[in-house]
């Protein structure tokens, strides 16, 4: 059937068939940005998650001084915080002889009763 058609005719053929090929990839192409618009609007929007762990910061007048150990969503903890990692909350708790907050109990939740 081929050697039927001239040579113009197979050109418009694979012409249409690029076409088709480019629509496709345009799509494509179209999805992905959409998709990764996404990605960066949710980023931009969620909050930052929650420390597991947080060591409560007492303002004195030599500056700040720790005050206790607290779960990541304890409410007693205040506001001047900063975060730990669960190494070290233990660490704090067991070498550092930092006190566990006795609403929270961080220390049950770390095995270290």
């Amino acid at each position: 059937m081929s050697e039927n058609l001239s040579r113009l005719q197979r050109l418009r053929i694979v012409r249409e068939w690029q076409a088709y090929q480019l629509g496709r990839t345009d799509r494509t192409i179209a999805e992905l940005e959409a998709r990764e618009a996404l990605t960066v609007r949710a980023a931009r929007t969620l909050p930052p998650a929650a420390p597991e762990w947080k060591l409560s910061l007492l303002r004195t007048v030599h500056g700040a001084q720790v005050d206790a150990v607290h779960t990541g969503d304890c409410a007693m903890s205040g506001k001047r915080t900063q975060s730990m990692t669960r190494e070290q909350a233990l660490r704090a708790l067991t070498e550092d002889g930092i006190t566990a907050c006795p609403y929270c109990r961080p220390d049950r939740e770390l095995g270290v009763l």
